[in-house]
């Protein structure tokens, strides 16, 4: 054992499993502590062939070596690993904090049966009257400039301390709606610190992809434009969003110009996460307005790319190059 890792011995039993995907399995570690994590932790056991090459205890490092009025910043807004798992010589997976239960949802099935879920930040960029009628939670507006302004400073947070997210994107952080709602990223072993390789590789989602090639921070900063633009703006293909001119109904001119530079094709004039942290805080401050209703409806965007399907002729048309996507 060091101070980066522990061997998968010592955590002893794991408890249930929480979630697996392509690259691991998550389990409850419920006999094992830190003396640095406030809480339960879980134990992300890579599957064969996804073993990371190396670079996991850098980010355990960096926590490590952070002050704690920072380290508690970070424990609050991500779920960081916190130990690399080692078994042999090998890193077979990483140790995180448990993720609060409140970031969880519970809804009644059809059958009958509870259903458990993160609420993940997909959940917002769909139409809050499907929303509602599934059970899923649907915050007005100003909550919703809230869980953008917490996004905006756990960016921030991340980039000042020489971070690059890379795969920002609808699944990799969720939020609550408690008192004070609030956002946490996951999938933090994908996270990589500025001027190195990644841990896991960094990928662009869907739907998510910036101009650029490379990841760096300011690809974060053309997503985090995205995450406000469709955050903001739900409803039907918001998933698809990219045209900013569609937060006029709720920003002012200003928002509006961020929201332009911030998904430009100009790295160097995009909006910092502290700008939009700054800017948002305002707008909390003087009020935010419900969204005016459209004049008419909007084309249904759909994945087939460049066409909609028209709501009044129910045809489909090509969209142009100034489409509302």
């Amino acid at each position: 054992m060091t101070g980066l890792s522990v061997p998968r011995a010592a955590l002893g039993p794991p408890g249930p499993q929480l979630g697996a995907g392509g690259q691991a399995k998550v389990y409850l570690v419920p006999g094992f502590s830190l003396p640095d994590v406030d809480g339960p932790v879980v134990f992300k056991h890579y599957r064969t062939g996804h073993r990371p090459p190396g670079g996991l205890s850098a980010l355990v490092l960096r926590r490590l070596k952070m002050d704690q009025r920072a380290r508690t910043r970070l424990d609050a807004r991500t779920a960081w690993p916190v130990r690399t798992v080692e078994e042999g010589d090998e890193v077979c997976g990483v140790l995180m904090p448990l993720i609060p239960g409140d970031f969880f949802r519970t809804r009644s099935l059809p059958s009958g049966e509870e259903d458990r879920s993160l609420c993940e930040w997909q959940h917002l960029f769909v139409d809050p009257a499907r929303s509602k009628r599934f059970g899923m939670p649907t915050p007005n507006l100003r909550t919703r400039v809230l869980l953008c302004r917490d996004f905006a400073s756990a960016l921030h947070l991340l980039h000042t301390n020489g971070f690059v997210v890379g795969d920002i994107n609808a699944k990799n952080a969720v939020f609550r709606l408690n008192a004070r709602p609030s956002v946490m990223l996951v999938d933090c072993d994908a996270i990589r610190v500025k001027g190195s390789a990644a841990v896991v590789a960094q990928l662009n989602a869907p739907d998510w992809d910036p101009p650029e090639r490379s990841l760096s921070q300011t690809t974060d900063l053309y997503k985090l434009g995205l995450l406000i633009l469709r955050t903001l703006c739900p409803g039907n293909g918001a998933s698809l969003y990219r045209n900013p001119v569609r937060v006029r109904a709720v920003l002012d001119a200003r928002g509006l110009d961020l929201l332009t530079r911030a998904l430009g094709t100009k790295p160097h004039l995009r909006p910092t996460a502290q700008e939009w942290g700054h800017y948002l805080d305002e707008v909390l401050g003087t009020g935010v307005q419900a969204p005016r209703a459209p004049s008419a409806p909007d084309p249904v965007i759909t994945s087939t790319s460049g066409w909609a399907r028209d709501p009044v002729t129910k045809r489909w048309v090509q969209l142009g190059p100034d489409a509302t996507r």
